[in-house]
């Protein structure tokens, strides 16, 4: 009797273990299932999150530019209200005003209100109470630069046939440094591109104008001669590639489609067509401007280009030295005096002739300088018939904007680059009909 009880006894505790571990077993299961509950809860939880404000910064990207464009539409009354004030610091008429560079902190209250209100109310000013303004949670900025100030490798609007060929082809083997020798682009031109051709400047010069022009005949530019002349298949070098494909024959749609040209390899692109990746506005080449060049805000390399296109034998665009000095002059100019200092394409021309009177440009910056010849460039010689052609291209009138808009929202980044025309010339292809809206139209528009 005694052995059956202490039987039972062992067996009830053997089940009694049991037990507990079956129920330690359930609860580890049920804690893994609970955390495992809870990591996709949090998960979708964040997801929704950056779901959300990737939305709220992406309208926001999209406001600033709609901002930005309601500014330049407004740039005719801004100018009529400050030119007084211009004129009499220049001692000319006031060209456009680049108003769309100080769109940051013209936008500042719609951009960043909570950062405003902090920083005017140092300044007695109150945005608290300004209609139409709250805080988005979030912020944007906005690049935004003219596209004449870059230089145009697209089909000019106003050329044809070879003039609109060496009206390409002329400046832009002047920015890679064609003529002048040595030059410190020679090595890029010497090598192997990825595709196993070696690209001269004269090849990828042609390869450019070929891909838009209209025919199936390769371009051959020559640059002494500064003439254009045609020979063999254009599409000869792009049926040897590893995955062959045919010139486009049309004009360029985006400045994107320049990286399907020989030999404009990664290098190429960093150099001479966009130095830095994140900002448009350093953009040294453009398929949406026009045929002339903006004196008071393009890169003083592309005006060099521009002016050496036209010019032959003059020290400014065969000497490097006296091309570097114009470039680091136009850069300081800017830099301390951000100023239109150019009321027509004319006054531009004088500066490089070193004319003017004594509100001009150049005699004041010889005076400024003492008169210090290694701080100056070589004036250049222009003469009548040459002036009057090169004159027709500057212009001081900017009409097609890049746009550039960057909004956050706490982790969330978005950024849209837009190119928006607002000539008043402007008219939709036919059959359509209509006139160029105050705000302008849509060229280009990509998120990055």
């Amino acid at each position: 009797m005694t052995m059956t009880l202490h039987s039972r006894s062992h067996r009830h505790r053997k089940q009694q273990g049991v037990a507990l571990i079956v129920t330690l077993s359930a609860i580890a299961i049920l804690a893994v299932m609970v955390a495992d509950m809870h990591d996709n809860v949090r998960t979708s939880y964040e997801a929704a999150n950056a779901k959300r404000d990737e939305l709220r910064a992406e309208y926001l990207a999209i406001s600033g530019i709609s901002l930005t464009r309601l500014l330049i539409a407004n740039e005719p009354m801004i100018r009529q209200a400050v030119g007084p004030l211009l004129q009499a610091l220049v001692q000319k008429a006031p060209p456009q005003l680049p108003i769309w560079q100080f769109a940051n902190e013209a936008l500042a209250p719609f951009a960043n209100l909570e950062g405003v209100t902090a920083s005017g109310a140092a300044l007695g000013l109150d945005f608290s109470q300004a209609e139409g303004l709250s805080d988005t949670g979030g912020t944007f900025s906005i690049t935004a630069c003219a596209e004449s100030v870059k230089l145009n490798v697209n089909k000019p609007l106003s050329l044809q046939g070879d003039s609109a060929r060496l009206s390409v082809a002329v400046p832009v083997f002047t920015l890679l440094g064609g003529y002048q020798s040595p030059s410190a682009y020679d090595a890029m031109f010497a090598g192997r591109d990825a595709d196993g051709q070696i690209s001269s400047r004269t090849d990828i010069v042609s390869a450019l104008i070929d891909w838009w022009d209209f025919d199936q005949v390769a371009t051959q530019f020559d640059p002494g001669a500064r003439t254009i002349t045609s020979v063999g298949s254009e599409d000869n070098i792009y049926h040897r590639f590893e995955d062959p494909y045919e010139t486009k024959n049309a004009p360029y749609d985006s400045l994107e489609e320049l990286h399907l040209i020989r030999g404009i390899t990664d290098e190429f692109w960093a150099t001479f067509v966009r130095p830095d990746p994140s900002n448009a506005c350093e953009d040294l080449m453009t398929v949406y401007g026009g045929d002339t060049l903006n004196p008071n805000l393009a890169k003083p390399e592309s005006l060099l280009a521009k002016v050496c296109a036209s010019l032959t034998g003059q020290p400014l665009c065969v000497d490097a030295q006296e091309g570097a000095r114009f470039v680091q002059l136009v850069g300081t100019i800017r830099s301390m005096f951000p100023l239109p200092w150019f009321s027509r394409g004319g006054d531009f021309l004088d500066f490089l002739e070193g004319k003017g009177g004594e509100n001009d440009l150049f005699p004041l910056l010889t005076s400024f300088m003492g008169g210090d010849p290694s701080l100056l460039f070589t004036p250049v010689v222009i003469s009548q018939d040459i002036r009057a052609a090169l004159e027709k291209q500057f212009t001081v009138e900017s009409h097609v904007i890049t746009i550039q808009s960057v909004a956050k929202v706490q982790k969330a980044e978005v950024r849209i680059r837009s190119v928006v025309n607002f000539h008043n010339r402007w008219s939709p292809p036919p059959p359509n009909s209509g006139t160029m809206p105050s705000t302008g139209i849509f060229h280009y528009w990509r998120f990055h």
